[in-house]
């Protein structure tokens, strides 16, 4: 099995390559369809082999890029059931920001999304929580962690490789920044359990929508250091 990422103009795609297929995992804004059909050229596979794309949430910059990709391969779209309509109709929706930047990102966000047309994807199969994938040919599972969105979900393979949408903010500056909470949120609480969720998922190494790759360990300071608060706060 191999991994490809593909960089996005806001977030980063993941093809995933079998021996018998290849899965997707998010399909970024609209532009990133053509690099995600350009990479499957490249490895030497046809359109044809995409068995399904996993839409980690319904934000644009995880889903915009999936029309062209779907038209071309004929593939099915999973998503977690309370964001199938969204796939299906083109609504935008944006979680509210939890700091300076990412208030300001949201407020945009509110006002251009109206005036944009989105694409409306087809062949929307609803996953939830647990769901497995060996029988489309994918060694791992589905697993249901919101508070980044209502709809968040994370694919964990079976060799600890996990697709984690908004869930983890990877390292943007290597050395500098660490690995974090996403900044934009519609539950705290619920994203810190989707983190312990993972933790608990024999994860081993991290696959952000934004930001560098992380493992495991890099991420565990942050989650105890986000426990720790959490209960303070409640104590």
């Amino acid at each position: 099995m191999q991994i490809h990422r593909i960089f996005g103009l806001m977030a980063y795609s993941y093809l995933i390559e079998t021996a018998t297929g290849l899965f997707l995992v998010d399909g970024g804004v609209a532009s990133t369809g053509r690099k995600i059909l350009a990479r499957i050229r490249e490895i030497g596979r046809r359109p044809e082999d995409l068995v399904l794309a996993l839409v980690t949430h319904a934000h644009l910059d995880h889903f915009g890029g999936l029309a062209e990709v779907q038209e071309a391969t004929g593939c099915a779209i999973v998503c977690h059931p309370s964001h199938a309509d969204i796939l299906r109709t083109g609504r935008g929706i944006v979680s509210p920001g939890l700091n300076v930047f990412s208030k300001i990102y949201e407020r945009i966000a509110r006002m251009a999304l109206p005036k944009l047309t989105l694409p409306r994807l087809r062949d929307i199969v609803v996953f939830d929580d647990g769901m497995k994938l060996h029988r489309f040919g994918l060694p791992g599972r589905v697993l249901y962690t919101p508070g980044h969105s209502t709809g968040d979900l994370t694919l964990v393979l079976d060799d600890g490789s996990a697709f984690v949408g908004d869930l983890v903010q990877g390292r943007r500056i290597p050395r500098l920044t660490p690995p974090e909470f996403s900044v934009m949120a519609v539950d705290e609480p619920a994203m810190l359990a989707g983190w312990r969720t993972l933790v608990e998922s024999g994860a081993k190494v991290i696959y952000p929508g934004h930001g560098a790759v992380v493992t495991l360990d890099e991420i565990l300071p942050v989650f105890r250091r986000a426990i720790s608060r959490a209960e303070r706060e409640a104590g």
